[in-house]
């Protein structure tokens, strides 16, 4: 059985090349071939002083290095292709891969032991049965037709004080009697009559609420756009007899 030995660190002559060029820092893309030759020769003989096989790649590349070294000695023509490309672009390859070797040996290290989970199936409590964009211009036609008096400055901070402010639950509770009793409201009949636009933005929130809550129903007809109760809904029909 043969026995497969490594030369140090080096798996082959691309390995030996490269830590040669890192150690002296070395331009990759301008190796001096002269004097990685020697280095490289050097390595080489050091490994048979110690009696260690030399494997035949890297014989082979020694005399790839004499062959360049030549061609570098000898002139050329201008347009003639750099002796040294083919061997730059082995390197550049070789040190990609080990490049990508040491990524995926980290990330083997770090997730080696952990499972993908499949994914939960979520069961929503909620779907969206209305469409926003009847809200949309709903609001907006509400936000263009009602105009709140104007305060002068000095009277501002009189009016914060003294203005009564409007929750969303009691709201809440005076949009369901407004539509118990009137079955279909047009969406700009829940707005007649407001003082502020606290009171305005009390009443939006309250539909935007019932409505998540299916408890009310928007519809457009004739490019008027209607809310009514939710007659399904079971709760409503409980509250209906308390209204």
């Amino acid at each position: 059985m043969a026995l497969n030995l490594k030369i140090e660190q080096y798996e082959g002559p691309l390995d030996l090349l490269l830590a040669l060029i890192t150690k002296h820092k070395i331009d990759i893309f301008d190796i001096p071939i002269s004097e990685i030759c020697r280095q490289y020769m050097e390595y080489l003989e050091s490994m048979k002083r110690y009696s260690m096989e030399v494997s035949a790649e890297f014989i082979y590349m020694a005399s790839e290095l004499m062959l360049i070294k030549s061609r570098m000695l000898l002139p050329k023509p201008e347009e003639a292709e750099d002796p040294r490309k083919e061997l730059v672009d082995a390197l550049l390859e070789h040190q990609r891969a080990q490049q990508a070797a040491q990524y995926f040996k980290e990330r083997a290290e770090i997730y080696y032991d952990r499972f993908v989970k499949s994914p939960d199936e979520l069961d929503l409590p909620y779907e969206r049965k209305h469409d926003v964009e009847l809200l949309l211009e709903a609001f907006k036609n509400i936000s263009e037709r009602i105009k709140f008096k104007k305060e002068p400055d000095d009277e501002l901070f009189v009016k914060l004080s003294t203005e009564r402010w409007y929750t969303v639950e009691e709201k809440n509770i005076s949009t369901m009697r407004y539509l118990y009793r009137r079955k279909r409201a047009e969406f700009d009949e829940l707005f007649i009559g407001l003082h502020s636009r606290n009171e305005l933005c009390a009443v939006f929130l309250s539909i935007l609420e019932l409505l998540k809550a299916n408890r009310l129903i928007i519809e457009k007809q004739d490019e008027k756009i209607f809310l009514s109760l939710n007659r399904t809904h079971k709760r409503d029909v409980i509250e209906e007899e308390n209204i």
